[in-house]
């Protein structure tokens, strides 16, 4: 086995750990809140899209100086820093006695714990670009499964122990992952550019030369894309009460829900890394945004918690395809010694969109009520599809292109 499959496969496993343990709470914030508080549903539901943009604001700061310094120190050093400190801020957050207390550790966790940047960019920068595509499949099918099976893990344990419990299981499997990531991945460096030096003075115009008109673009529909997926994150737990007002085991539906998501994303990201590396990305991801789109639609009319879990396995189908074909795109147009600050700036954006979303959602569905975010979503897809339709270019494969310069060999063959 190569290097650079034996650190995929590394950091993949790794990755499935720590987002299992990550996602193992997510689903039951609000009523976790709750017990902290006191608190009403609404007002759960308002404090819960607080929790998510403090964090994700937090991480859009943090996210590109994490990947320049990447780029200058090295991409294994970087997964350690983050995967050790989610460890520590998830155990503190099973002791915290207010709502306050969990929302500074959220905020802390946002600027240290980006753990999915740095993984992406380390495979990212070790993949030879023929296999990019589906080595970014594959790590994206490894998040989503976490995503799946942590949920769901997370509410049984949680209505069998209580929402305490999960917390110090979670941070375990953390340092599992830590553990792999220092014993099992290797990282073999080039010397930084000139330009890393200047990384952290950009001006518009510099950051266009430097990043490419072609990577902003895509960076923005990924920033749209994280935007419009997290509308939902602070309705859907409330919008599954509110259809299931008598069940008992409210964690385990709520977690089931978001499992059976993850699942399906899970088991279309890979298939759909292999679909772009062979029909073209920029395909293949313009038919996901588009199915995204319309999925989001019957969300809205549904009378049941089951109705509403299958529309979102469908869902799961087309947003499994989005990230992988987006990355991918993002990483070939993007020179090999780059990728880490390119992919940090990436990541900072769209924790952007993921501040920026829980706090739109909870607004318009505490004004026009919580069905009407689903068409929001809908909404935003729609238009993420015109902009990546109308102005994303895609580079010629390796193969077909008429003998590339020295300058631009990095960029064609990756560091792997």
């Amino acid at each position: 086995m190569v290097k650079w499959q034996r650190n995929l496969y590394a950091v993949c496993a790794a990755q499935l750990l720590t987002l299992i343990g990550f996602s193992s709470y997510l689903s039951f914030i609000p009523y976790y809140v709750q017990t902290l508080s006191g608190f009403t549903d609404s007002e759960a539901m308002n404090w819960t899209a607080g929790f998510q943009t403090a964090g994700m604001l937090a991480m859009m700061i943090a996210a590109p100086i994490w990947g320049g310094l990447a780029d200058r120190f090295g991409r294994k050093i970087m997964l350690i820093r983050s995967t050790g400190a989610a460890m520590i801020l998830v155990a503190l957050m099973g002791i915290v006695t207010s709502p306050t207390q969990l929302l500074l550790l959220r905020v802390v966790q946002g600027i240290f714990c980006g753990t999915v940047s740095a993984a992406m960019t380390l495979v990212a920068t070790g993949t030879p670009a023929k296999s990019l595509g589906r080595s970014l499949g594959m790590l994206q099918m490894t998040q989503f499964l976490a995503n799946a099976v942590g949920p769901f893990l997370g509410g049984l344990a949680a209505d069998a122990l209580g929402y305490r419990a999960v917390f110090p299981g979670a941070a375990g499997l953390m340092v599992i992952s830590t553990l792999t990531i220092v014993f099992l991945v290797s990282e073999t460096r080039e010397e930084p550019a000139v330009v890393t030096r200047a990384r952290f003075r950009l001006s518009p115009a510099l950051l266009t030369q430097m990043v490419g008109a072609n990577a902003l673009i895509l960076i923005g529909s990924l920033t749209g894309t994280s935007f419009a997926s997290s509308v939902l994150m602070p309705v859907i737990p409330m919008y599954i009460k509110s259809l299931a007002p008598d069940v008992e085991r409210l964690a385990t539906l709520s977690g089931s829900l978001t499992s059976v998501t993850a699942v399906a994303a899970a088991i279309a990201a890979v298939g759909i890394g292999w679909v772009g590396d062979r029909f073209g990305q920029k395909k293949t991801l313009l038919a996901s945004m588009v199915g995204v789109a319309l999925l989001a639609i019957p969300q809205a009319f549904v009378s049941t918690a089951t109705q509403l879990m299958i529309w979102r396995g469908i869902h799961g189908v087309f947003m499994g395809g989005i990230l992988p074909t987006a990355n991918a795109l993002l990483a070939g147009s993007t020179p090999a010694d780059r990728r880490g600050s390119v992919l940090g700036l990436a990541s900072g954006a769209q924790a952007g969109g993921n501040a920026i979303g829980p706090a739109v959602g909870a607004a318009v569905a505490n004004a026009w009520g919580m069905r009407s975010s689903f068409y929001a979503t809908s909404v935003v897809f729609g238009l993420l599809t015109l902009l990546v339709g109308a102005f994303v270019r895609v580079a010629p494969p390796p193969a077909e292109a008429a003998a590339p310069s020295p300058a631009l060999a990095p960029a064609a063959e990756g560091e792997g």
